[in-house]
């Protein structure tokens, strides 16, 4: 599990440092996609991007998604990773099959063209050869939960949290570290403990209430008009 230490907050191309609840994020997301028209998929590759200019220093990744937006964000993170000839490897909690976002399985289509090796579906069965694949990682990036999350966390998603917590030494959660609520910073039964949290367009209330679940934060341009 990351030690924590006195975090460092790096503004990126944002002037704007107030932290945001999450009936504020999504407030500014639907503003883009129903005001502007900017779509949603539009973003989400936006994000990816900036995400991935801030792990480009490494080579190794394990990718843990979920299947809502969060995860998709992976799936496009793990398509430029691949691209950029990093070693990627995609595990995917809960059923691919049952995901209800449209922008992840566009990117889920997308990574089963272009790298369908990479990709894994973590069960019951298999949740052993997951964690083995966490302890030899050099970095591990969780988007399994986003800033949607307010209910407490169940299962298979606990689990792999835990194991996270437990196996990796280099996490870097997407936008906020899964299973933290993003307006009171409360652990909902498990939280990822990253190192890092790379998160798109404000900072968010929950990473600045609990900073020892997000580690140093970067904030990123999105994209998203103000």
């Amino acid at each position: 599990m990351p030690e924590f230490h006195e975090r460092k907050v790096i503004y990126h191309d944002i002037d704007y440092p107030e932290a945001v609840t999450r009936e504020q994020a999504r407030k500014a997301d639907v503003r883009a996609i129903e005001e502007f028209g900017i779509p949603g998929i539009l973003l989400m590759e936006n994000a990816a991007i900036a995400f991935v200019n801030e792990v480009r220093e490494y080579a190794v990744f394990a990718i843990v998604c979920g299947t809502g937006n969060n995860g998709g964000d992976g799936l496009a993170i793990a398509r430029h990773l691949c691209i950029l000839g990093k070693d990627v490897r995609v595990y995917i909690i809960g059923d691919p099959n049952k995901a209800k976002r449209d922008d992840f399985k566009t990117n889920l289509k997308i990574m089963s063209h272009l790298a369908p090796e990479v990709l894994f579906t973590v069960n019951e069965e298999n949740f052993e050869e997951f964690e083995h694949a966490l302890k030899g990682c050099e970095t591990c990036i969780d988007a399994i939960f986003g800033t949607g999350l307010s209910r407490n966390v169940e299962g298979l998603h606990k689990r792999a949290i835990e194991s996270i917590n437990k196996y990796a030494t280099c996490v870097i959660s997407v936008d906020i570290p899964s299973g933290l609520d993003c307006n009171t910073g409360e652990e909902l039964e498990a939280a990822v403990r990253a190192q890092k949290t790379v998160t798109f367009h404000r900072m968010k209330q929950g990473l600045d209430l609990s900073p020892e679940f997000g580690g140093d934060v970067t904030v990123t341009y999105v994209g998203i008009p103000n």
